[in-house]
């Protein structure tokens, strides 16, 4: 009886502890997209700050919006690596490919006359209308100098599912990256 029990109980936690489902891991690029191979020595400069988030964004769990007042972040589909270091990395790539003249930095060697860009995002998140939001503003300062801009996409989910979903986010923020560095070339190249 004893031994019976053992086995039912042993075959038990085997069951119990296999039906665990593992989160799976989102990146928004994988490592292989490397910076530029080109070095810009002068130049104007552009000091990248670290993008912002609301903390419920910067969770571990991607962020879902159920309806017009609740947002969930999941449990088993989970960014890598925090999503603002995802986003400052890959912001600090893209507008140096774009930005050819410009010496693009994050958030470190600025001189007294260099410019420093902020990104605070409000919005990054899929939205039960089969859409994927992106959403902020982005501040441009140098001495008092300031421009600033809001912006907003919606890019609708090709399928369902996180997969899905963690593409047309970084489809949105890479076409907004794209357009950031459209708007700050003049501006930054001025002489």
């Amino acid at each position: 009886m004893i031994r019976l029990l053992c086995c039912s109980l042993g075959l038990w936690l085997l069951t119990a502890c296999s039906s665990t489902v593992a989160p799976a891991y989102y990146v928004l690029s994988l490592p292989g997209d490397q910076a530029p191979s080109r070095q810009v020595t002068t130049g104007p400069m552009l000091v990248v700050d670290r993008v912002q988030l609301p903390e419920y964004l910067n969770d571990l769990g991607i962020a879902f919006q159920q309806d017009d007042v609740q947002v969930v972040t999941a449990n088993q589909a989970r960014w890598a690596e925090a999503l603002d270091k995802q986003l400052t990395r890959s912001l600090v790539l893209s507008l140096s490919r774009q930005l050819q003249q410009v010496q693009v930095l994050e958030g470190e060697g600025a001189n007294d006359n260099s410019w420093h860009l902020s990104v605070n995002i409000t919005a990054f998140q899929g939205r039960f209308d089969g859409q994927a939001i992106v959403a902020g503003r982005w501040i441009l300062r140098r001495d008092e100098l300031t421009y600033s801009q809001s912006f907003q996409r919606e890019i609708p989910l090709g399928e369902d599912g996180y997969p899905a979903l963690v593409r047309a986010l970084r489809e949105g923020w890479q076409a907004e990256v794209v357009q950031l560095a459209q708007e700050l070339q003049p501006t930054l190249t001025a002489k």
